[in-house]
């Protein structure tokens, strides 16, 4: 069984994830982001063709398990991306979610919510994701105190599926082969997903991200004006020199 994940799937989980984890927000502050899949199956292997960002973690220092908090919103935009979905011939093959800075891994809440989908499709997937394992390349041990495993040319991530749904919660889980297309190797996906964090982190901000954008734009156009301007008056110059 194999994951066949476009490009743009990869860098939309990458840009939503670090937008809630990155070297600007306290380590504290950090927030995990989920998501669902859509597209189909062949055979036995998963062809994702989008992923959409659904919901990021509500912070409570006081809370004992961080939980997720579904709004009306949310349930509203499953229902929309699922009908979207179904009109194209695919459906919800699974979900996503980060671990910022801890271990991949599937918790209990995890393997309850993977649970939800691969009941009633055998080959629903859950993809567990890690700013700082992808930019560090390293994995972080299994207990505090012991050493991290340094990677190579990782993207940032593991895929799951559960063993046998018949176990619930007790359920063991396997990792799952996977693709990832428009990149010439893994080790320039590596590079280039890098440099793109670098850019969320500085242009797409946890807060006032349209307001921060917008600011964006419009000293961009700024710039630009400035440097028309200055063009402009260089070659008024120029004409009255006769050049």
């Amino acid at each position: 069984m194999t994951v066949f994940i476009p490009k743009d799937v990869y860098l939309t989980i990458v840009a939503a994830c670090v937008r809630q984890a990155n070297r600007r927000i306290d380590k504290d502050d950090w927030l995990e982001v989920s998501g669902i899949f859509i597209g189909k199956n062949e055979g036995k292997d998963v062809l994702i063709t989008k992923a959409y960002p659904i919901m990021h973690q509500e912070l409570d220092k006081d809370a004992v398990i961080d939980q997720y908090k579904w709004s009306n919103e949310d349930y509203e935009a499953l229902s929309i991306i699922d009908d979207e979905a179904f009109s194209r011939s695919e459906f919800t093959i699974g979900w996503w979610h980060s671990h910022p800075g801890f271990k991949i891994m599937m918790s209990h809440i995890d393997i309850k919510t993977t649970l939800s989908y691969q009941t009633n499709n055998p080959h629903a997937i859950s993809l567990v994701f890690n700013p700082e394992r992808l930019v560090k390349q390293i994995e972080l041990p299994n207990k505090k105190g012991d050493p991290v495993n340094p990677l190579k040319n990782d993207p940032g991530f593991k895929i799951f599926s559960l063993d046998d749904v018949n176990k619930g919660i007790q359920a063991s889980y396997h990792t799952l082969d996977y693709k990832i297309a428009g990149y010439e190797s893994m080790e320039q996906l590596v590079v280039l997903t890098q440099k793109f964090i670098i850019d969320i982190t500085n242009m797409f901000p946890k807060d006032n991200i349209f307001e921060t954008y917008d600011k964006f734009v419009t000293d961009r156009v700024n710039e630009l004006n400035s440097l028309l301007q200055g063009t402009e008056e260089y070659l008024t110059t120029l004409m009255r020199k006769g050049e």
